[in-house]
């Protein structure tokens, strides 16, 4: 069965799903390396290749190409929840909290080949590819994505004081 097929088969009928039931289902879909493979695309408008594969009124599915040693920008997912699997390679996901108007680092952890990240309402993070070779994932989104915001971290040089 293609990638379309089972995106359809598994997420189609989804309305107003939970986190749980967006990992649930991307783990339902078989043989996910080699269906994603002729979606992958390299990068054009962003570091990184982005490409939507799904949309419908509840659901956006996307493929991420992290080429090694790219990161995307800091960004919340606007009013949508996500959740994205890693199909090859690793990541790190660094979570933000805003203190003040300032955007700090709250946390950072990897995400394995196989493995998923859960973007509640609200997150703040940015991916990251630390290795030498390219990090794949398939991400969906439910509503499909829309008023999302990018973020700058506060420079450490911007939090410490003037020791001079």
């Amino acid at each position: 069965m293609e990638l379309l097929a089972c995106i359809h088969q598994q997420l189609g009928k989804l309305t107003s799903p939970t986190l749980k039931e967006l990992g649930t289902s991307l783990k339902r879909i078989p043989n996910l390396y080699e269906l994603v493979q002729p979606f992958i695309t390299d990068p054009d408008q962003f570091s990184y290749g982005r490409n939507v594969i799904f949309l419908n009124e509840q659901l956006e599915v996307i493929i991420i190409n992290l080429p090694p040693h790219i990161e995307t920008a800091i960004h919340d997912h606007g009013k949508s929840i996500g959740c994205a699997m890693v199909i090859e390679g690793k990541l790190l996901n660094s979570t933000y909290r805003n203190n003040e108007n300032q955007t700090e680092r709250a946390a950072a952890y990897f995400v394995q080949k196989g493995d998923c990240l859960f973007a509640p309402q609200g997150l703040i993070h940015k991916m990251s590819n630390l290795q030498d070779e390219r990090m794949i994932s398939l991400h969906v989104y439910s509503p499909p994505l829309l008023n999302m915001s990018s973020y700058q971290e506060q420079a450490a040089s911007d939090i410490l004081p003037d020791l001079v």
